[in-house]
């Protein structure tokens, strides 16, 4: 028997990082939600940061694998970045059946992902 747990999605913005953190199914009924939202936040940092954190993320579907693939396009092709975090379960192996954990920047939690990526936006510029 399985039950169906509404995604929540928490946005925040720590540096000059935005952090989208999941819970619940990212799955069809919640896909858009979390691409328009997640989209919209974007537009406070440039180049975009992004660090998804799926630690609570029960279900993962094809949906959205769809929009993570979405989202990391758009991240990079900004000229930004986009780490997932805290991938466990049943997410873990859908990354790894899909050899999707080759394609995306995986860390072990949010708080990895979120340094590594404030660090990259304090550093100071290249004058060359």
């Amino acid at each position: 028997m399985t039950s169906e747990q509404a995604l929540s999605i928490s946005l925040g913005l720590q540096g000059p990082c935005v952090i989208a953190r999941l819970t619940g199914d990212f799955d069809f009924g919640s896909a858009a939600e979390v691409r328009d939202r997640v989209t919209k936040a974007l537009d406070l940092t440039q180049p975009p940061l992004l660090v998804i954190d799926m630690q609570a993320v029960s279900v993962c579907d094809s949906s959205g694998l769809s929009v993570l693939v979405y989202l990391h396009k758009a991240v990079t092709a900004s000229g930004g970045r986009l780490l997932l975090s805290g991938l466990n379960g049943r997410c873990k192996h859908l990354f790894a059946i899909t050899a999707l954990d080759k394609f995306f920047d995986i860390r072990s939690t949010a708080e990895l992902a979120i340094a590594e990526l404030n660090d990259e936006g304090n550093s100071p510029p290249f004058t060359g």
